[in-house]
């Protein structure tokens, strides 16, 4: 963790600690230094559960509502219009290539209201009373994500998401109960603490199907770069299209990466940094909940094409859901997450001159 602290403050790109954490961890595996005996159980622990680690985030939607109404219809088709094309073009990229690479090995398949002043002093109570118990916030993402995972396992279907069903539960209790989001955070933000590490867990899953990388480099590669260059064409296309200004423009490019580099990408370019978080969690998401059915629809089978396809268009919060597919589609969306942001903040730096 130091060394990866330490390199994001020397390197002048807008690179989170996590991503050479991530690095820094494979490099360790692959040359031995770090066993993999020794981490293993602790990451797959923390890779397992990385889609609660984002509930806290993404309740904080809450505290950008104003910023988000000028900009929330190109916001909702450029969010939607984007992650699909992304998808489909780096799935079906990889895949293709894949393909043609079938006589050089197969690769291993793993199967709101007014209140009276009374109401209000009430209601500043409440706050104060929960905020010095760092146990409320904890307590209801856990309990609304036990939930939503219930909901999901009795129903089966991809709407059902456990971290949309626990983000919606959590928003309806704040708000009916007129507890401030800032209460919330006060203690959601010891769950959130553990996304850094889990983000650098992803270099165990990664590690275990190196030999898929070795195989297929050049399917991977060319389908993260299809990826982005689909992310850039197709963010800079509609934000012609709805006469989006500059700074409204770069807010958006980022949207497809992991947050903190996201975030660091649009304070750089002059964007609304507040709305890109938004914007990012809302991809990952909503990729997420649709993979499986643009797998589906568009023929994307290969378990390497499906991770790349994820993890390109829908960042961390679509590995949590390719992890679920399989290990391979796991390892494939974590190497996404490392290469696209690094692609991303180069394209960024050329795509952002265009408007």
């Amino acid at each position: 963790s130091f060394l990866a602290e330490l390199l994001e403050i020397l390197i002048p790109l807008p690179i989170a600690a996590s991503v050479y954490g991530l690095v820094i961890m494979l490099v360790g595996l692959i040359t031995k230094l770090i066993p993999l005996e020794k981490v293993e159980t602790a990451a797959d622990f923390l890779v397992d559960a990385m889609s609660i680690m984002f509930v806290p985030a993404t309740v904080g939607i809450m505290a950008s509502v104003d910023a988000l109404k000028e900009m929330l219809l190109p916001i909702c088709v450029i969010t939607v219009v984007s992650t699909v094309l992304i998808m489909i073009v780096t799935g079906r990229v990889s895949q293709h290539i894949i393909r043609g690479q079938k006589n050089k090995g197969a690769a291993a398949m793993q199967t709101v209201g007014t209140k009276a002043a009374a109401d209000d002093k009430e209601d500043r109570k409440m706050n104060e009373i929960l905020s010095q118990s760092i146990f409320f916030g904890i307590a209801i993402t856990l309990v609304t994500y036990e939930i939503g995972l219930w909901i999901k396992q009795k129903t089966g279907k991809a709407i059902a998401n456990p971290l949309l069903i626990s983000v919606i539960l959590i928003v309806a209790v704040l708000l009916l109960f007129h507890i401030d989001y800032e209460t919330y955070a006060n203690g959601a933000q010891y769950i959130s603490i553990f996304l850094t590490p889990a983000t650098v867990s992803l270099a165990v899953p990664l590690y275990r199907q190196l030999e898929l990388l070795k195989t297929y480099p050049k399917a991977i590669f060319g389908g993260i770069i299809a990826g982005v260059l689909t992310a850039m064409v197709s963010v800079f296309a509609l934000s012609m299209m709805f006469g989006l200004n500059h700074e409204q423009y770069v807010t958006l490019l980022p949207k497809s990466i992991t947050t903190a580099i996201g975030m660091g990408i649009s304070e750089k370019m002059g964007g609304i940094v507040t709305i890109t978080v938004v914007v990012i969690i809302v991809t990952g998401i909503l990729g997420n909940i649709l993979a499986d059915t643009i797998c589906r629809l568009c023929k994307i089978e290969d378990p390497i094409a499906k991770g790349l396809a994820i993890g390109t268009s829908a960042h961390a919060l679509g590995t949590a859901k390719a992890m679920e597919l399989g290990e391979i589609e796991g390892a494939m969306s974590s190497l996404s997450i490392v290469v696209c942001g690094i692609l991303t903040v180069i394209s960024v730096s050329i795509f952002a001159n265009f408007i």
